[in-house]
């Protein structure tokens, strides 16, 4: 007797397309699945095709791919599915998440929190700027999933607070800065904590030196890299979704004049100065043309920097002024334009920088850079060392400012302040007056 297979509708499962399906096929569970789809919907990205099978398996994995292309997602379905199913020890957490900045590391926690929630774990965030106390307060309950920067983890491990020992899975987010020479010693630190944890690394730029210093670490490691789109710009590449892939470049004597005068034309941008000390000079010569204006740099508090960056996600400041502790990794909706006054310090810093605009499937805003004449010819070099096109714009050609109209947008007026009230007229009460001495009662 001939066996068919079954059929039909209520017979066959249906097949799932996009993302959920991929995950199903990989034996994620349904309620890591239903918490991704509640994040994102649609299919994967190509990072997330290439880079979830090997890392939801448990394999080493280097994923190199743009800015806002689903990296985080990718580790936080990994974490998920990996610790589903055991408890944790207080003081001993089964994952380690480093990030190179507070505000990353916060953004990774809400991420890891939402997936991580459904299979019931608990995710907590150790950075620098709080005192140790809290942390070791945290830590006397059980937490699985620690997010941090380099520095206030190794102090953990070092004073005891913390334990490796139970580490599954050691994650390291904007791999390229965490074992460059600014975070080399934590990060290594971290790494040998933990010689048995699967080690999940990404980030939007890897050259040769980081892939050899992680295979050296770990042989087996699975490198996926998703190249950035490279060829001409078309014409309307700043409406076009995806990463940025066009620079326009002004050569202005004096930078910062011409950037307080672009800042009348953004709505919602960021501003990238090389040095601290030059943030508030050009934040404060942006405010003063009326447009709102906010700054913030690495030795900020953390509720200035959060404050700042809140500013400029909910619209109260047009601008924000930073040095590159806004370029890596911040997911802000919206983002008009990106500025560079003055040359990035290398190609990685320029293409993080630009990657703050057009996340994910949005679309890309307008990139500019405006350098001294001098620099023109090596910033246009590093932007075509990181596949995009160049345009050149000069503020003094004749007819620029209606050029200026097309490249950067139209000018956007300002709101008139109200006048403030005028002080209430002070008493005319002498400046020394006798001290009040109570009458006394006549006997009777």
């Amino acid at each position: 007797m001939e066996r068919r297979p079954l059929g039909g509708q209520g017979l066959s499962p249906p097949a799932r397309p996009g993302l959920d399906g991929l995950l199903a096929d990989l034996g994620v569970g349904v309620p890591i699945r239903h918490a991704v789809s509640s994040i994102v919907r649609g299919e994967p990205s190509a990072v997330q095709s290439l880079a979830l099978g090997d890392a939801v398996s448990g394999r080493d994995v280097l994923a190199v791919a743009p800015t806002g292309s689903g990296k985080t997602l990718v580790f936080a379905i990994a974490v998920a599915h990996q610790l589903t199913g055991s408890p944790s020890v207080p003081g001993r957490p089964r994952a380690v998440i480093v990030a190179p900045t507070r505000e990353l590391a916060a953004q990774s926690t809400e991420i890891l929190a939402d997936v991580g929630a459904a299979a019931g774990l608990r995710v907590a965030s150790f950075v620098g700027g709080q005192p140790l106390s809290r942390d070791r307060r945290t830590l006397v309950a059980p937490v699985d999933v620690v997010v941090g920067t380099p520095g206030r983890l190794v102090e953990l491990l070092r004073t005891g607070i913390l334990s490796a020992q139970d580490a599954r899975v050691l994650v390291l987010d904007e791999a390229d800065q965490l074992v460059g020479p600014s975070f080399a010693e934590q990060t290594g630190v971290l790494l040998d904590r933990c010689p048995d944890a699967v080690l999940l690394s990404a980030t939007a730029t890897a050259d040769d030196a980081v892939e050899d210093d992680l295979r050296a670490r770990r042989p087996a490691v699975r490198i996926h890299r998703v190249a950035t789109p490279s060829g001409p710009a078309p014409a309307d590449a700043a409406g076009a979704s995806g990463a940025p892939r066009r620079l326009v470049v002004v050569g202005a004597t004096v930078p910062d004049d011409y950037a307080v005068t672009l800042a009348a034309r953004c709505r919602r941008a960021l501003f990238f100065v090389p040095r601290r000390d030059a943030v508030e000079p050009l934040r404060a010569s942006i405010a003063a043309t009326g447009v709102t204006a906010a700054g913030v740099t690495g030795s900020a508090s953390p509720t200035r920097r959060s404050s700042a960056f809140a500013q400029l996600a909910s619209g109260a400041v047009r601008v924000l002024v930073s040095t590159d502790l806004a370029g890596r990794g911040l997911d802000l909706d919206a983002v008009g334009h990106v500025v560079h006054v003055g040359p990035p310090h290398s190609v990685s810093d320029l293409v993080h920088r630009s990657g703050r605009t057009g996340r994910g499937d949005a679309a890309a805003g307008v990139v500019v850079a405006i350098v001294r004449p001098s620099e023109v010819a090596a910033i246009s070099a590093q932007a075509r060392a990181a596949g995009m096109s160049v345009d050149r714009f000069d503020p003094r050609s004749p007819g620029a400012e209606s050029a200026a109209g097309s490249l950067f947008g139209p000018e956007i007026a300002v709101r008139r302040r109200r006048r403030d009230p005028a002080p209430e007229a002070r008493s005319r009460r002498p400046g020394t007056s006798r001290p009040h001495r109570p009458k006394r009662k006549r006997r009777t």
